[in-house]
């Protein structure tokens, strides 16, 4: 999600949608791509910043022409990118580790705990599964196709 604040006027974009009639267009505006897109608007491009302010504009239901956008000072925009909900989730979890004194490390959830005896449960063939003493020293076969 980016958070746009133009001329004192906040907008949010959803950037992980885009509609190909969206993307056709900036394409025809500017000659950008997507990727290209976002790639511009990360180094200051003003095509691309235009373009993004377009879209936002447009998605919040306001009629408008690109070439409206020519008299748009690009200091009047603020751009912020939120995180996604994931990398939220993440960062949220380190951030209440670390106010707790834990080591900030990133911890992987096991989604299979280990029971009482040590063992871990595996997944129906035996009751319990343990761990080997030793990595396996065989190495994969290759074939040529």
């Amino acid at each position: 999600m980016i958070k746009l604040t133009v001329e004192g006027i906040d907008y949010e974009f959803d950037d992980q949608r885009m509609l190909v009639s969206e993307a056709r267009e900036i394409k025809t505006l500017t000659g950008l791509t997507v990727p290209k897109l976002f790639a511009g608007v990360e180094e200051g491009d003003g095509d691309a910043i235009a373009a993004l302010v377009f879209l936002a504009k447009k998605r919040a239901g306001e009629a408008l022409r690109f070439s409206e956008l020519d008299s748009l000072n690009l200091a009047d925009v603020d751009l912020e990118v939120a995180p996604d909900h994931d990398e939220a989730v993440a960062q949220a979890a380190q951030d209440a580790q670390h106010a707790a004194g834990a080591p900030a490390q990133q911890v992987a959830a096991d989604p299979m705990p280990p029971s009482a005896s040590g063992t871990t449960p595996t997944d129906g063939t035996g009751d319990t599964s343990l761990p080997s003493p030793t990595g396996s020293n065989t190495t994969p076969t290759t074939s040529a196709v």
